[in-house]
């Protein structure tokens, strides 16, 4: 009787994992496709939100830094959208100017760029650019420029300036980035304090150099996406195009510190401008080319689009 009873129960348990095993293999399943695509990583469940939720207030009007504070939802809150470009044409070309020079501190060199990037492609040029002034770019196993130190693979930021005296002589060098290939984003910064260069990656300085002379200053419009050759130019293919995403740009006329670019990284893809008395354009590239610095520089968009689905690619460390 009790060998019976154990024959009994054995068989109910064989029917239960059979019943039930089968479940729960399609739920493990499902989980494991539900990871694959992005559906449990933390990026797609934060909130997004639409263009023009944070800007910076200036009371006293554009330029000015008295009260200065932001407004909206602030607290890093992640894009609805970034500027998508394919690399042929597509670029956005900030007007204005002259506000922005008589913003920048060029004659003291003192100067800041910072963006976030994901790469596609080729060409993987211009990021941010003002004609005969400075360029952040980015190379490709040592092209166009050489990378220091050189033969290194992956991606170098490249951080280039005029000088006062001669435009068209550019200085600067291309730094290697750590672990970087396509299909991923990237925090870039570069800085200049006096005579002093800095390249940082993701929050961490890869490059410096020493220069001996001050930046020049002209009157240019700055470009996102492209090299700033002016209208002509680049309608005529003489430009260096950037394929892939770009978001949040931010340009300051002081050289912010390696803690303050690392706090920016952590804030992540939807950081708020750390320095608001330094901050002289923000161009979160949310679905407009809006400048939300408070000074009023729009941008005019060239066939660039823009994307809501981006926030699958994105893993924030």
């Amino acid at each position: 009787m009790k060998r019976k009873n154990k024959e009994v129960k054995g068989q109910s348990a064989m029917e239960y994992l059979m019943t039930y095993g089968l479940s729960i293999l399609l739920i493990a399943v499902v989980l494991i496709t539900l990871f694959e695509l992005g559906f449990f990583t933390s990026s797609p469940l934060f909130p997004r939100v639409p263009p023009g939720s944070c800007n910076v207030f200036r009371p006293e009007g554009p330029g000015t830094t008295y009260d200065i504070n932001l407004q909206g939802i602030c607290n890093n809150v992640l894009p609805d959208s970034v500027m998508i470009s394919d690399g042929v044409g597509d670029y956005v070309q900030i007007y204005g100017s002259n506000q922005i020079n008589s913003r920048e501190n060029i004659v003291g060199n003192q100067i800041t760029i910072t963006a976030w990037v994901y790469v596609r492609g080729a060409p993987y040029h211009d990021i941010v650019d003002k004609e005969d002034q400075y360029g952040m770019k980015l190379d490709y196993n040592n092209q166009p420029h050489s990378c220091s130190p050189s033969g290194s693979s992956g991606f170098c930021l490249e951080w280039d300036t005029a000088e006062a005296a001669n435009p068209s002589d550019w200085t600067g060098y291309s730094f290697p980035i750590p672990n970087s290939n396509f299909d991923q984003w990237m925090f870039l910064a570069v800085t200049q304090n006096g005579s002093e260069k800095y390249w940082y990656a993701n929050g961490q300085e890869i490059g410096n150099e020493i220069v001996t002379s001050s930046m020049t200053y002209i009157s240019s419009n700055l470009t996102i996406g492209s090299v700033s050759t002016g209208y002509a130019a680049i309608t005529y293919g003489n430009a260096e195009w950037f394929n892939g995403d770009i978001s949040n740009v931010q340009l300051y006329n002081i050289s912010l510190s390696a803690n303050e670019i690392q706090s920016l990284y952590n804030e992540g893809l939807g950081g708020d401008p750390i320095s608001l008395i330094g901050l002289v354009g923000w161009w979160p590239l949310n679905g407009n080319t809006n400048d939300y610095s408070g000074n009023i520089q729009n941008g005019f968009v060239y066939n660039d689009v823009y994307s809501g689905s981006w926030a699958n690619d994105y893993q924030f460390t």
